[in-house]
């Protein structure tokens, strides 16, 4: 499972996210009233991407299982901050949710000033699972496979772009691990949101895109996009020809995977939490959810938030390194 073998590198001197304890009777009082009104479901990015068709998807079963509506909103901005400032500062009481991508663990180590305490003020309530990334560049490009893209470019002249759905998000983190593993000068364009990244992408606007996999693979199977590698550790099932870098030689750089999970206000009772874990982790697995979140080349892997937590404190220590020596920055 993806969320255990993150926790499973744990270090222990990491920040600690609001974890749930153990229900109270008190806790348990609360969910009794739990929910007394209707849900707000935060997405911090544009509509379109990964994370909006997943929040789209679970809400509306959601809203069927609690017996309350669930508005989604999205709100994005700031590398995702801006959604997760409105979900730390709402009322702890699990009537706020937002679904987000392990991005939010790198945010500590980008901005000097933060305007939330995101181990504090946010509490994991259920990792939801990952999509691959890949490596995938214009026809127009000349390159068909990894020894050609990296040739193709070391011939830039400037280097050669490519974007991602965001700042410090795993696609730019890969395309940053990419370039000093194998000395390549690649050029970030960091875009708000998957969707207006691809479109340019699809476009030739922009040469090469470290991509969500859900959101090429349609281009790529009509052969408009080309496939180039994967990042993660092993090869996607969606598209078992193409190779892993680690398969291509590049030992020197880790695998870097998207997940997903969903987040509440840090205060939030026990209870609750752990009544949106069950509710959430059943959703995953009906069979239509199942067969839709598929089509979105989406591995399911849920858990408790006690493991997204651990795998959060993970990302954390991993990424604030990365940005470190790729010197990455966002606005505050």
């Amino acid at each position: 499972m993806i969320v255990k073998l993150l926790a499973a590198m744990l270090v222990a001197t990491a920040p600690t996210l609001a974890i749930a304890q153990p229900p109270s009777e008190t806790s348990a009082l609360a969910t009794e009233a739990y929910p007394s009104r209707p849900l707000r479901f935060v997405v911090p990015f544009p509509p379109g991407g990964t994370l909006d068709v997943l929040a789209r998807t679970i809400s509306h079963e959601l809203s069927a299982s609690l017996g309350q509506t669930v508005v989604v909103e999205n709100r994005p901005g700031a590398s995702g901050m801006l959604g997760a400032e409105l979900v730390a500062r709402a009322a702890p009481d699990g009537h706020t949710l937002m679904i987000g991508s392990n991005t939010l663990a790198t945010l500590p180590a980008l901005r000097a000033n933060m305007p939330i305490d995101i181990w504090r003020d946010l509490a994991p309530v259920v990792a939801l699972g990952s999509t691959p990334t890949l490596i995938t560049v214009h026809p127009s490009f000349p390159a068909r496979d990894f020894a050609q893209f990296v040739d193709a470019v070391k011939k830039s002249s400037g280097g050669a772009s490519y974007n991602s759905p965001g700042i410090a998000s795993p696609p730019h983190l890969a395309g940053e691990l990419l370039a000093r593993a194998v000395d390549i000068p690649l050029v970030h364009v960091p875009y708000r949101g998957t969707q207006p990244a691809v479109t340019d992408l699809a476009a030739g606007h922009i040469p090469i895109m470290m991509a969500p996999l859900n959101a090429v693979i349609g281009f790529v199977n009509d052969k408009k996009l080309v496939p180039i590698a994967v990042t993660d550790a092993r090869r996607t099932r969606y598209l078992p020809e193409v190779p892993t870098l680690r398969e291509l030689g590049v030992a020197a750089m880790p695998p870097v995977t998207s997940w997903f999970g969903i987040y509440t206000t840090g205060g939030t009772p026990p209870a609750v939490i752990a009544r949106l874990n069950a509710e959430i982790a059943r959703i995953m697995r009906l069979d239509h959810v199942a067969g839709a979140l598929e089509a979105q080349t989406f591995e399911i892997a849920t858990g408790t938030p006690d493991e997204m937590a651990a795998a959060l404190r993970t990302e954390a220590l991993h990424n604030a390194r990365i940005v470190a020596e790729a010197n990455i920055r966002v606005s505050n």
